[in-house]
């Protein structure tokens, strides 16, 4: 499927929902290298982790650096020439552990997700526990 707006995470049954964020690596070889993606040639501006029981897909969302302009943030300015959106190719990587991707790039990563009738009150953590539990 093309032409599309690329929102936010969606599953048939969204029984848990949550928010994501990374502080990328700054050490070791770049995104661009691991998914073997041209860094002249492209600007990624998305990743993407998904799949279901049997497997899951590393999707990485790229700007063509022909549309680039120079200096500055450039993702305002591209938003700007396109009507407000920013215009990507989709790269569905092959032959690699998304997660293994991840954990590559992965300076500090943090999940969050709640069970979706959740999502209107705080949660309170109030104890702390392991499992199984440690000595």
């Amino acid at each position: 499927m093309t032409d599309y707006i690329w929102g936010d995470a969606e599953v048939t049954y969204d029984d848990w929902h949550g928010t994501a964020q990374l502080d990328q690596r700054m050490t070791g070889p770049s995104l661009y290298e691991l998914v073997s993606i041209d860094q002249e040639a492209w600007f990624i501006v998305g990743i993407e982790l998904g799949g279901g029981e049997l497997s899951h897909d590393l999707h990485v969302f790229a700007v063509d650096r022909e549309s680039v302009p120079e200096g500055g943030d450039v993702l305002p300015k591209i938003a700007a020439a396109n009507g407000g959106e920013i215009p990507v190719t989709d790269f569905l990587i092959h032959n690699v552990d998304p997660y293994q991707i991840l954990k590559a790039i992965t300076h500090s990563l943090d999940i969050r997700l709640r069970l979706a009738r959740s999502v209107d009150f705080p949660i309170r953590v109030q104890a702390l526990s392991d499992s199984p539990p440690q000595d």
